[in-house]
């Protein structure tokens, strides 16, 4: 009965890095969205992504390794934690903007082809460049 009081009383507590995190992942969001919009390249964003949203990431930090160390996590280990929840987010939100830029010039244009290369017609269909086999020639009614 004890137990289940105690469980019930820690599932009411709220996720005290909540907040810092809406904060720092609307403000990523926000940066991508204007990076899009703004058609920076990758290297632009990449460039200028490592530091945007410092100040909430900071915040974020904080309040995860207050979290931890409250939960008697040694110092350390609540870094990493805090280290991979922010390395995680912005993997996240690195990647909705990589995935949302369009394909490299080079790779959609078609290969050129040698000179020496006969051009072949490229609507012919399988039964038009394969010939029949005999057997199915002999059994047909002519």
């Amino acid at each position: 009965m004890i137990a289940t009081v105690i469980a019930m009383l820690l599932s009411m507590q709220s996720d005290t890095t909540r907040a810092s995190r809406e904060a720092f992942t609307r403000c990523l969001g926000r940066f991508v969205d204007a990076s899009m919009e703004a058609s920076k390249t990758t290297e632009q964003f990449n460039a200028e992504f490592p530091q945007a949203c410092a100040t909430e990431q900071a915040a974020f930090r904080a309040s995860i390794i207050a979290r931890d160390t409250a939960s008697r996590s040694t110092r350390a280990s609540a870094e990493g934690s805090a280290n991979a929840e922010i390395e995680d987010a912005r993997f996240n939100f690195n990647d909705r903007f990589q995935g949302a830029q369009p394909q490299q010039q080079a790779s959609a244009a078609p290969a050129a082809r040698p000179a020496a290369t006969p051009a072949t017609p490229a609507a012919q269909t399988a039964a038009q460049t394969t010939p029949a086999p005999a057997a199915q020639q002999a059994s047909q009614p002519h």
